[in-house]
């Protein structure tokens, strides 16, 4: 069971640097496809954490040594997996704002609010923003 965990960990970690590469590539359709086996990993790797916390006992007997060796190796996996796994949600965040303040600003330049087309001498209008309104 552990030996399946340290593979478990190895993939998660080697996923969560494709999915870095992803998103610094700005490739979100492969890195939405990349979630579902993220998903299916973190899952199985949830049956460790008993083990992993100390809640259940290392059994004794000639392999408890390398027991005890293989959970601080996936322990030390799954520390970076974590770091990993920041550095995307920051990376997340910054596209998120950025994403924000393109439409904001999209928002604030738009001319929807314009009025009529007309004015009332039949001249053609330009937008007008606030309690500004220019005739063309």
């Amino acid at each position: 069971m552990l030996r399946d965990g340290m593979h478990k960990a190895n993939a998660l970690a080697a996923l969560l640097q494709e999915e870095l590469a992803l998103l610094t590539a700005g490739d979100i359709d492969s890195f939405e496809a990349l979630q579902s086996r993220k998903a299916e990993i973190l899952e199985s790797l949830s049956a460790l954490v008993p083990t992993l916390s100390g809640e259940v006992p290392i059994e004794e007997g000639p392999d408890a040594g390398t027991s005890t060796a293989l959970i601080d190796d996936i322990k030390e996996v799954l520390a970076t997996c974590r770091d990993v796994h920041l550095k995307n949600a920051i990376l997340i965040d910054r596209k998120i704002e950025a994403t924000r303040s393109a439409l904001e600003v999209l928002r604030s330049s738009r001319s929807a609010d314009t009025g009529e087309t007309y004015d009332k001498l039949g001249r053609i209008k330009r937008g007008y923003s606030r309690d500004r309104q220019t005739d063309v």
